[in-house]
């Protein structure tokens, strides 16, 4: 599953359409407001729009962690998040709940718009991904918040 196949994407978008800005949080610590923004970041960070700070990557985080959360395990649930997509730390704070969803909105569409030859920013933890790799993890990352809060 990934942001670049347009079924897949038609259904995120769908689904943050669905949201009210009411909704609550199933797990963790975030409000829905909240959850807009930092998937925003996370489409900035792999735009190269959002610094992620110093890299965390490893051996072991670049090569099996980096294989396993991209391409067989889901996103866990309350993960530890990086301060700089951390809407209580560093990440880009809400505004009101119309205008966040619209700037998510837009950024997944510039994401999806890149041209083959795009240099992807490095992960902060993975390291070099590959545009269909950013793909496949900012898809699971949406469905996963998306679930959080029950769209």
């Amino acid at each position: 599953m990934s942001l670049f196949e347009t079924e897949k994407r038609n259904n995120i978008i769908g689904r943050i359409n669905q949201l009210k800005g009411v909704e609550t949080a199933q797990w963790g610590k975030m409000n829905v407001n909240q959850m807009l923004c930092h998937c925003t970041d996370q489409l900035r960070i792999s735009l190269g729009e959002k610094e992620t700070g110093a890299s965390q990557a490893n051996f072991l985080s670049k090569t099996l962690l980096k294989f396993l959360v991209v391409n067989v395990i889901p996103i866990p649930k309350n993960v530890p998040t990086s301060p700089k997509v951390d809407q209580m730390k560093d990440g880009t704070p809400p505004t009101d709940f119309e205008n966040d969803r619209k700037i998510l909105l837009e950024y997944i569409e510039r994401f999806v718009s890149q041209t083959d030859d795009f240099a992807w920013t490095p992960h902060f933890k993975f390291g070099k991904l590959t545009g269909k790799e950013w793909a496949i993890l900012a898809h699971k990352h949406l469905d996963h918040h998306l679930k959080q809060f029950g769209v």
